[in-house]
Order: structure tokens, then sequence, then C-alpha cells
């Protein structure tokens, strides 16, 4: 009678979890080609690849994304074709600022951080959102002299409110010698 009962229990919170369950994101890893980084994001992001030319020579992109109900996760690895001394914080100032116009976004909160041995800025952002709402973020940006490079992993919320899962994407950010692969 007992392991009836215990069977009964569990098989009612089954039954009443899974909904929530099913709606739990499946959070998949990405690692760049070249493997400069990885991430997990809360379902399958779409990669592009895109090359701006700038002063220094051709910049190369490569960027993986994820837009999900109102939330948006991006990360993007930037290599800059420099041949002599590279300006990691110049680097950092550059890609923080060229983020922020492609949203006409400013900056709420700003502190520095390391990660993976590697300089960076933790940013705290707000920008124009859809249908008057103010699109809220946090983006984490580092920059490397070998490759000279730039990451950034960046979480948007379009209802004005906070990302829940924007901690979880940003805590599983790596760059260089701590890249996760797939096994």
């Amino acid at each position: 009678m007992r392991a009836r009962s215990r069977f009964l229990v569990l098989l009612s919170l089954a039954l009443l979890l899974s909904p929530a369950l099913a709606d739990a994101p499946t959070w998949e890893l990405y690692t760049h080609p070249e493997k400069l980084m990885s991430v997990r994001f809360p379902g399958k992001p779409t990669e592009s690849e895109q090359e701006a030319p700038s002063p220094i020579g051709t910049i190369r992109f490569k960027m993986a994304m994820l837009v999900s109900g109102e939330s948006a996760y991006i990360a993007t690895a930037v290599l800059y074709p420099v041949k002599g001394k590279f300006d990691v914080k110049g680097a950092l100032d550059g890609a923080r600022n060229q983020m922020l116009a492609n949203i006409k976004g400013h900056v709420v909160a700003e502190k520095s951080v390391k990660l993976d041995g590697m300089q960076g800025r933790d940013l705290q952002f707000e920008a124009p959102g859809p249908n008057d709402a103010t699109l809220r973020g946090v983006a984490r940006i580092f920059a490397s002299a070998k490759p000279p490079s730039a990451y950034i992993a960046s979480a948007m919320q379009m209802t004005g409110k906070p990302d829940p899962d924007a901690k979880k994407f940003l805590s599983t950010f790596h760059v260089g010698k701590k890249v996760e692969t797939k096994r």
C-alpha cells in the first residue's frame, strides 16, 4: 500500500510539473568555428558572417543570435587586421560605442571585469524599443591582442523589464583557452 501511495504521489508530481518543464528552454552550446568564444543560448541560434571596411583594413564579424519572444541573445567575435601593437582599451571602447550606436542606446552602468584572463567591461544599457517600450540589456565585452579581437555577448529584453535569462546566458560565455566545445 505504501509503495502504491508513493508511486501515485510521484506520478501526480510528474504530471503537474510536465507543462512547466515543457516550456523550459533547452540551452544549446554555440562555439565559434575558430574556437574563439563559446556561450549557451536558450534555443538554437542562427549564425551570420560579415565584413566591414575600416581605416585599418577589413574587419571580420561572426555573430550568433537568437530572438525568443521578447528577448534577444547575441554573441559576436570581431577580428581586426592589426599587424602591430593592438590597443585593447581602444577596442573595448570602440566595441561598446558601436554596439550602442547600432541600437541608439546609452549606458546605464559600466564596470571593468575579467573573464578567462581577458580584460573586459560589463554594461547595462537602455535603448528605444518597439511599441514605445524601453529595450533593457546587459552586455559583456572583452578584447585581446592575440589575436587582435573583441568578443561581445549581450542579452536584451524588449518589454522594459530585465531579462530573467540574461544572467544565465552571460554566465556561460567563455573566451580564449576556456572556450567550451562539444564532446
